[in-house]
């Protein structure tokens, strides 16, 4: 306490540090309230309960729901029969492997999950014995559809690759257990139970995280994978509850672990954009929403990490008929970004559905229909299901939000990001088209196995146009003077600043203001000796700067210094 009084006496921006603080002192995870247990032997229960069961048939029944499961069973290879092209159980795979071309509706990891959402929403006896049928494959060795052949329930290719398949079985085993006799049940059971590769890679290693740091992508696929296998075979017949009852608590700290270790607060992750998509959708994500579901603990709230990295995506890209621009790319595997088609970034809508605040999530909506419906529909890729793989429109049909009321995240949503752990910081001001404005910088370098360097310049992205501006030393040492309309001041070491203004009161939508010996040529001033750029961009008209004593005066608004920083007045 006494550190935290002397640091707000001492810097006018620890207000945002005390912010964290409280942030993390908060409890978490939270036990959700009202959460009924899962009995041994009920299923479904990962993503949805069987209470739900009725108001996902009737969207079965609707032209959006009808769309959906025509592209699963496209997935599927047909969906009425096991696919008729899959990958040779006799062809090397691996990284190291010559990648192998095949086509859409290929066999995959997803394929239980996708046909048992078809026996959850018919009752068809025919999806289970199809379900069932897939797992029969998976233990005969033949993999999934990924051109390398990394995924497999046998042969080893790696703990991140072990976690995502050991998962998304598992919620076939979730979605096609009243499906089968009891016999059928408790064998696979058993088999998610006993997992293991080669005597490499287990379960139980996989629970608490096998191999690497959370500061890796591999974490959170290993670590998101069991818990999803973890919930699934939870106090069912057959399994070792001896045995489950310390892994529950050992990937519980796990997964608090992706976190501390890995994501900050502002959802930025240790070794940058690419691997930071790996580390949270392709298993993480959803497991959370499932640790919701059918564990009865949130990891979602009541702080911000999960929420930023469901939605940090949308507020960093300018997005427009199904085309995406995020520019810059930080970090590792920057083709990851936006990847929808494949498995590494897919599934941003879909998966971000599920784990998305409440309050946040009619905006989603509305970027999802203003941006990529009608381009998806023309594709016939409906509601975010481009990605070849079927699972991610499973999580599709099971989370879009039909039923919401879509709103302008203009209007709900936080115009400002701060990853408080990696000094991320991102501004935007509205979702509406090319004249959009997106403001980042990284203020630290990362600490992951792949790193994102420290940036010394403010990133601008516009009219689909990233622009670096400006230029400072020393890192920046803090933040001033939040606005509620999403602007506020950066201190930087050299003692320079760096303004943000979207008041609109300068005559366009946003005014940004350099302050110090280092600022940038564009629209130059002095006031009291010390150098002033100003940028205008967005929507209006440029104002002329005036002059006015302690002041510049741009249209409405006025700038001035203090403790020679950038400070505006409303």
């Amino acid at each position: 306490m006494k550190d935290r009084i002397l640091c707000c006496l001492l810097l006018p921006f620890c207000m945002s540090l005390s912010a964290q603080e409280v942030q993390e002192e908060t409890p978490w995870p939270v036990k959700v309230e009202g959460h009924v247990p899962v009995k041994p032997g009920e299923h479904p229960r990962l993503l949805f309960r069987e209470s739900d069961l009725p108001a996902l048939r009737a969207r079965a029944q609707t032209p959006a729901g009808k769309a959906l499961i025509a592209r699963l069973k496209v997935l599927l290879g047909g969906g009425e029969a096991m696919p008729e092209s899959f990958r040779p159980v006799d062809a090397p795979f691996g990284d190291k492997s010559t990648p192998i071309e095949l086509p859409e509706g290929t066999y995959s990891m997803g394929h239980a999950a996708g046909f048992g959402l078809l026996y959850q929403l018919t009752g068809e006896q025919k999806y289970a014995d199809l379900g069932l049928e897939c797992f029969e494959w998976a233990f005969q060795g033949v993999r999934d559809l990924d051109g390398k052949g990394r995924y497999g329930w046998k042969g080893y290719t790696g703990d991140l690759r072990a976690g995502p398949t050991l998962g998304w079985y598992a919620l076939g085993y979730d979605l096609l257990y009243d499906g089968w006799d009891e016999k059928t049940r408790i064998r696979i059971a058993r088999e998610i139970q006993n997992f293991e590769q080669e005597g490499r890679v287990s379960f139980t290693r996989l629970a608490g995280g096998a191999s690497h740091a959370p500061r890796s992508n591999h974490w959170g696929m290993q670590v998101g994978g069991a818990a999803l296998a973890l919930l699934a075979i939870w106090e069912d017949p057959g399994v070792d509850m001896d045995r489950l009852r310390p892994l529950k608590e050992k990937n519980h700290q796990a997964i608090l672990r992706a976190f501390t270790g890995g994501f900050g607060d502002g959802g930025f992750f240790a070794e940058g954009d690419g691997t930071g998509s790996m580390g949270s959708h392709i298993a993480l994500l959803p497991a959370l929403q499932a640790w919701r579901t059918a564990g009865g603990y949130d990891f979602l709230s009541p702080r911000t990490h999960s929420q930023w990295m469901g939605m940090r995506w949308f507020f960093l890209a300018q997005m427009k008929d199904g085309e995406v621009i995020m520019e810059p790319k930080r970090g590792g595997y920057p083709w990851n970004v936006w990847g929808r088609t494949g498995l590494s970034g897919a599934g941003y809508f879909a998966i971000g559905y599920g784990v998305v605040p409440e309050e946040f999530l009619p905006g989603l909506w509305w970027i999802y229909k203003e941006f990529f419906e009608a381009a998806d529909a023309a594709n016939g890729t409906p509601y975010d299901s481009p990605s070849i793989n079927p699972h991610i429109t499973v999580l599709a049909f099971i989370n879009t939000p039909f039923e919401l009321e879509p709103q302008d995240p203009t209007d709900t949503w936080p115009k400002r990001i701060r990853d408080t752990k990696r000094d991320f910081f991102a501004w935007r001001n509205r979702y509406k088209d090319e004249n959009d404005v997106i403001i980042s910088v990284l203020g630290q370098s990362t600490r992951g196995y792949m790193r994102a360097p420290n940036e010394e310049f403010i990133s601008i992205l516009t009219q689909g146009q990233h622009k670096m501006w400006g230029e400072f030393t020393r890192g920046v040492r803090g933040e001033v003077d939040q606005k509620e309309h999403g602007g506020s001041v950066l201190v930087f070491g050299d003692g320079g600043s760096f303004g943000v203004d979207f008041s609109g009161k300068s005559g366009r939508d946003v005014m940004l203001v350099w302050s110090g010996d280092v600022a940038p040529e564009d629209n130059r001033m002095e006031l009291n000796g010390t150098k002033l750029s100003f940028l205008f961009l967005g929507d209006g008209k440029d104002p002329e700067l005036k002059r006015d004593g302690e002041k510049i005066v741009a249209g409405e608004q006025e700038v001035t210094l203090k403790d020679g920083r950038v400070s505006f007045r409303f």
